[in-house]
């Protein structure tokens, strides 16, 4: 990188850090970044911020997730998740340490219906975390299990983050949501492996065995809410929707399933509904709007390709670069929320994987598990603060039980990054 360059990463990335110390919101601190950058630049103007703020969020695919996140809210108070709790104890509520496999199970099921992980902690969470304390769990694994597999929900399709990834990269939307099946089902039978393991050691209790009937009828039962996954993922692959159309369609599935066949979402519910899920939605859209401006200044002013030649100069190692890049989403995971890191560091991140030959979808899998994992680190990670303040547990008493699942996914990762045929299978095999 040349001197001026430096100075200019360095003035905007510790103006962005000295910013968030102070608790300004990560959206305000991206855009003082950002006009401190332009400042010192000097030959641009200030309305260029806040036209490339709007430039970010002028999409249409964008679209996609606020109706994502609403289906979500809509299933949550409509009577869905308790019916995917349900599916998944007569799948594995009768092993021992039940109720942490239903954790987990539920959390890969309602991940194909909304792709937004802190919606599963809240929902999910609120149910399972009483019901596990209250038949002898500790609390600090209860917490644990709840935090980890909460973020499978933007592994596989649909993905909130993937959708941003789409739109920062030009990356097929399609080929992203196939690409996050097999990693999704790879991470959740790990979480499965270690939650068994110690539930076993603790000899955490089995739930009682359902009986065949009172499973099939489960089972039917859960059809139609099973057919969002449908809807989504049948939609967006056969080529008859696009993901926003998919989001949309999902979205008036589950609103009918909510007021018509489970009949517990009501008319004086939505106004709640809508205002909890537009305050989420704007948080979201001035996140991605700020880092939309922010990435782009680093961008034009060379700061992506500098940093390129900067890793080349150090090494040529596919395999080294790999691991770097994976150190620096693991570090931006620990303190920046995921739809401001997909969008900034995407276009500063994927010209360096395609030098080394990684394909985009492969690349963009990689993120997301990356996100995925900081969506339960601390010291911000959401699903982390949403399942300690439902359990009353300070985070630093719950750390320890962490470890296993941490370690696990970091594992999963290497995997994933290494062996791009987890990723690229479906893709290739089905949209080619």
């Amino acid at each position: 990188m040349t001197e001026n360059i430096l100075l200019l990463v360095g003035v905007v990335f510790l103006l962005l850090v000295a910013l968030m110390l102070i608790k300004v919101p990560i959206s305000f601190a991206l855009g003082i970044a950002t006009l401190g950058g332009v400042w010192l630049v000097g030959d641009l103007p200030i309305m260029v911020l806040a036209q490339r703020m709007f430039v970010g969020l002028d999409s249409y695919t964008l679209l996609a997730i606020p109706l994502f996140m609403l289906t979500g809210q809509i299933m949550a108070m409509g009577g869905v998740t308790r019916d995917l709790l349900n599916l998944s104890m007569v799948f594995v509520g009768w092993l021992r340490g039940g109720l942490a496999y239903v954790n987990i199970v539920s959390s890969m099921i309602f991940a194909a219906c909304n792709g937004v992980a802190s919606a599963d902690t809240a929902s999910l969470g609120s149910v399972l975390i009483p019901a596990m304390v209250k038949k002898g769990y500790e609390k600090d694994f209860t917490v644990a299990v709840t935090a980890t597999s909460s973020p499978l929900g933007i592994i596989f399709p649909p993905s909130v983050p993937m959708v941003l990834y789409a739109v920062a990269s030009g990356t097929s939307i399609g080929r992203l949501f196939l690409g996050g099946i097999i990693p999704g089902f790879l991470s959740g039978f790990a979480l499965l492996a270690v939650a068994g393991a110690i539930a076993r050691k603790r000899n955490y209790p089995a739930e009682e065995r359902i009986t065949f009937k009172e499973s099939v009828r489960i089972a039917v039962r859960c059809i139609p809410a099973l057919f969002t996954v449908v809807i989504i993922v049948g939609g967006i692959f056969s080529g008859f929707f696009t993901p926003t159309e998919a989001a949309g369609v999902a979205c008036l599935w589950a609103t009918l399933l909510g007021f018509f066949y489970y009949k517990e979402l009501k008319i004086k519910k939505m106004p709640e509904l809508i205002h909890r899920t537009a305050l989420t939605v704007g948080l979201v859209a001035l996140m991605i709007s700020a880092a939309s401006a922010l990435g782009w200044f680093l961008t034009s002013q060379g700061v992506a390709r500098a940093i390129a030649d900067g890793l080349l100069a150090v090494t040529d190692n596919k395999i080294i670069i790999l691991l770097l890049i994976n150190l620096v989403l693991l570090f931006v995971g620990l303190w920046m929320d995921l739809a401001p890191a997909m969008t900034l560091f995407t276009p500063i991140l994927l010209p360096i994987a395609i030098a080394f030959g990684v394909d985009p979808v492969h690349f963009g899998i990689i993120m997301v598990v990356n996100m995925a994992i900081g969506l339960f680190t601390p010291p911000v990670g959401v699903c982390l603060v949403i399942a300690c303040g439902i359990a009353g547990a300070p985070i630093t008493s719950v750390l320890k039980a962490f470890v296993p699942f941490f370690l696990v996914m970091i594992v999963i990762l290497l995997f994933i990054t290494f062996v791009p045929q987890i990723s690229l299978f479906l893709p290739n095999l089905l949209m080619n």
